[in-house]
Order: C-alpha cells, then structure tokens, then sequence
C-alpha cells in the first residue's frame, strides 16, 4: 500500500513540471536538503520503532514519527524528480543522406535515449525504494518518420523502434520519396510526439554527384532550342571537380551546359566549401532538318553524366572501345560509377507557309480590274494542309482566289494562286490596299503567316473625243495663223 502511494505523489510531482522550473543548482541544493531531512526522519523513526518495541513509546507518537518519515521520503522523491528536469527525451542524434548503388537516395536517423542527470543520480546508487528507475531506463514502441511541409516524405512511412535503453543509440533507414535538403524528423513515443527539424548530412563514403531533372521528356521543332533545368547534389569529398558529359545525343544536335545565375557556359563544375547542391541548365539547338539519326516524331534517348576525372577518362576509353548500339551503349552506362540521368527529346516538325508574289504594285484606270499570281509554298518541315487563301478588301470590293483552298502541300512544295481584285464601278480616283491572307494546320498545329498588301493605284479614264477636238482646233488656229502671216508678208 505504502508503494502505491509513492507511485501516485510521482506522479502528482510530475505535474510541476507545468510551473516554472528552477535552476539547475537550486534543484541541487534543494534535493540536498531534503537528504538531509530525509536522513533526520529515518534516524527518529528507527529510534521511535526501538522504543515501541521496548513498550517505550505510545503508538500515537509513533505514527507520528513514521507519518514524518514517509513525508520526508516523498519530499525527497519530489526533489529527485525536481533535478532530473522533465522526463528524458529521445533526441535526433544525427540525420545522414546517402545513396544506393541502385541510384536510390536513403536517410539514416540516429535516435539517442540521452539524460545526463538520470545517468547520473543511477551513478550515485539511489535505492530503488525511494526511487524507482527500471520505467526511466527503457523506453519501448518509438515510431519514426520523415516529413517535410507536413506531409510524410518517406519509404516506409514509419519505421518503429521496439526499445531504447538510457545512453544507446539506433539508426532507422528511409528511402526519400521526395529528394529535399533538410525536413522535419517525427518521433512518437510514451503516448506523445516530438518533431525537430534538421538540415540532412550527406555521406561521403563514394565521389559520386548525382543529376536529376523534373524536365526529363521535352519536344522541339527542328531548328529550335529545349531546355533540362539539371539538379546536382554532392555525395563527394571536399574540393572534387567533376566534368559534365552528354551521352547518347546525335552529333547533329548541340548543346551547352549554362549556370542559371551567370548565363557562362560549363563543361565541368566544382563544389566550393559549404555548398552541396547546384542548379544548371542543359540547352539543345535542334538542327532545321532531319536527318537519319534525328528523325522527326522519333524519340532520341540520351544520358546527362556528371564524372570525377577518372570516371570521365574511363568513359571516353570505353566509347572508343566498345561496339557501337544499344547493348554497346547500354554496357558503358553499367560500367560507370557517378551521377547520371536519363532524358529524352522528341523532334517535331513545324509547318511554315510562304506567301510572295512578283509585283505588289499595280496601277490601273477606273473600270480596269487586276490580275496577279501567287506563289504559295511549305517552307517548313512538315506537311500543310487545308491551306485557304482569302482577302482582306476595300468597302465594296471583291476578289476571285482560284484555288481558294489547297488540301495539302509536302515540304519545299509550291502551288500558283490566281488572283482577281475587281474594284466597284464608282470607285474613286486614288490609292488602294486590299491584302492577302492564308492559315492553314500542321498535324494539328494552326500555322500563321504574314499578310501581304497589294498597293493599287487608280486613275481617272482619258477622254478621246475631246483630246481630238482640242488637237483640231490647234492644228487649225496654226494653219489660220500660217495663212495670214503669209498674206501679209505679199502686201
């Protein structure tokens, strides 16, 4: 009975803890007064039991004294528990990130059962009737778990602990399903759940920088650019330089390595001290036609590697050695130890339309209309269709297109449009600019293309019968003026 109610002012003494805490060496002082307090009581409580046995002592001043003595050992239990601080904590001794040679990335957490003041008071040879120690030695069912923006990051979920003795040490593996920096370590144990974020370690066992992009699989239009945003992180010793290679890519295709933040071109990178991660970007400059290596709507599969310098020596040596195609491709890739990634670019044609014609400019009369051909033709790389030809015209103008749609036009093919702007009858004297417009599709695709404007110039119609009216009248007023200038000269 009397352990009982040891075991409930533990538990009541616990909850001080809810209060200010004292200082350390306060704690110190009062866990040695009540000793010594609790030594006084033991020694009148022996004394006051020799003397009930001897018929000494009533029974009523005895209780007194044992009453004090129990009083004192919970004073004293509370001081105890007082010192220790709050109850001992498993703490995250480290969080390490490492790699697989399956490429997978892994965190070993080391969890520690750690309390010095307990280590401490179990040095000094408490008895275990004053203090119970065997529910402060071990701690059993720890859960683990990674987390990172609240959400668990990890493979498995939760790794469990069975038990964790004062002073040992145990590491739970995770493999991370999210590739992060730093992230949140969640342990639950003794009915509550502790988190402490932690900026992972990285293990330099290997001299490995792994690469990784989310953009593994992009399409391009021949002749145009795409873009990898690469991640590099560092599994590697202090000052490696590593070089940065594409293989697999056709030689058609270039490309550069570029620093986001500076735009310099790289062809290998080195880690300053402190940094282990680095963003780069991977471009490639398509060439405008294809060729048997890059076909369009084929996929091209390629692999970005970042090498130390003996990994990278080794590469080119195996290139120059091994048989060209895919099992040859693929025995160099086995072979070599450091950092790659798989990606991927698809070609895709792009249809191009082009519109010209020999002269732009006519001028006419009223009442004449103009007549012009049209050169139409797929500049681009890919077939166009339903290519329609309108015009964009004056108030009250018209035009015949002849053909007014072509259903398909193959690359560098042309075909001729005939053309017809007919003014309106009353059309007045001046300038003119109706335009010609064409859109058609490509696989798809909506192709656009620059209007041209036809500049049409109209003048007014010469009138005949009054030009041969003023003719003969000035041929006559001369013939007049020749006849009398003669008559005069014979007076």
């Amino acid at each position: 009975m009397i352990k009982k109610i040891f075991f409930i002012l533990i538990l009541i003494s616990i909850s001080l803890f809810l209060f200010p805490q004292e200082s350390q060496t306060q704690k110190l002082l009062n866990l040695k007064k009540a000793q010594l307090h609790l030594q006084e009581m033991r020694g009148d409580y022996e004394r006051a039991l020799k003397l009930k046995e001897a018929g000494l002592i009533s029974e009523e001043e005895f209780a007194k004294k044992e009453t004090s003595y129990l009083r004192a050992q919970v004073e004293y239990q509370q001081a105890l528990i007082s010192f220790t601080g709050s109850e001992a904590k498993v703490v995250v001794d480290s969080a390490t990130k490492w790699m697989d040679q399956r490429g997978k990335i892994h965190v070993k957490v080391s969890l520690l059962y750690s309390a010095k003041e307990l280590e401490a008071l179990f040095s000094l040879g408490i008895k275990e009737e004053l203090f119970p120690q065997d529910f402060l030695k071990e701690i059993k069912d720890i859960y683990v778990s990674l987390l990172s923006d609240g959400f668990i990051i990890s493979e498995p979920y939760q790794e469990k602990i069975s038990s964790l003795s004062l002073g040992e040490a145990k590491e739970a593996d995770f493999i991370l399903l999210k590739d992060v920096e730093s992230l949140e370590v969640s342990v639950f144990y003794a009915g509550r759940e502790e988190r402490t974020k932690v900026y992972l370690l990285k293990e330099a066992s290997a001299n490995i920088v792994t690469v990784n992009s989310s953009q593994f699989s992009q399409e391009a239009d021949l002749g145009g650019e795409a873009s990898f945003d690469l991640s590099l992180e560092r599994f590697t010793r202090e000052g490696s330089v590593f070089r940065l290679h594409l293989f697999g890519l056709p030689h058609q295709i270039a490309y550069d390595f570029i620093d986001p933040q500076t735009s310099a071109r790289l062809s290998q990178i080195k880690f300053s001290e402190g940094i282990t991660s680095l963003k780069l970007q991977l471009k490639l400059y398509l060439p405008k036609n294809p060729s048997e290596e890059v076909k369009i709507d084929k996929s091209i599969e390629f692999y970005t590697l970042c090498l130390d310098e003996e990994e990278s020596n080794k590469l080119e040596r195996s290139i120059s050695q091994t048989a060209k195609g895919p099992e040859g491709k693929m025995a160099i890739l086995k072979d070599i130890k450091g950092g790659k990634v798989r990606l991927e670019i698809i070609p895709r044609g792009i249809g191009r339309i082009e519109v010209g014609a020999l002269n732009l400019y006519h001028e006419i009369k009223v009442g004449e209309d103009v007549e012009m051909d049209v050169n139409v033709k797929n500049t681009g790389t890919r077939r166009l269709d339903n290519i329609r030809i309108y015009t964009d015209l004056p108030l009250n103008w018209r035009a015949d297109v002849e053909p007014d749609l072509i259903q398909s036009l193959e690359q560098d093919k042309e075909r001729i449009v005939k053309i017809r702007f007919l003014p309106p009858v009353d059309v007045s004297v001046g300038d003119y600019e109706p335009k010609i417009k064409t859109e058609c599709t490509s696989f798809g695709r909506r192709i656009e293309s620059e209007d041209k404007i036809v500049r049409i110039h109209i003048s007014s119609k010469t009138n005949i019968l009054g030009i041969t009216v003023l003719i003969t009248l000035l041929i006559g007023l001369l013939v007049g003026i020749v006849v009398f200038g003669i008559k005069l000269t014979r007076r």
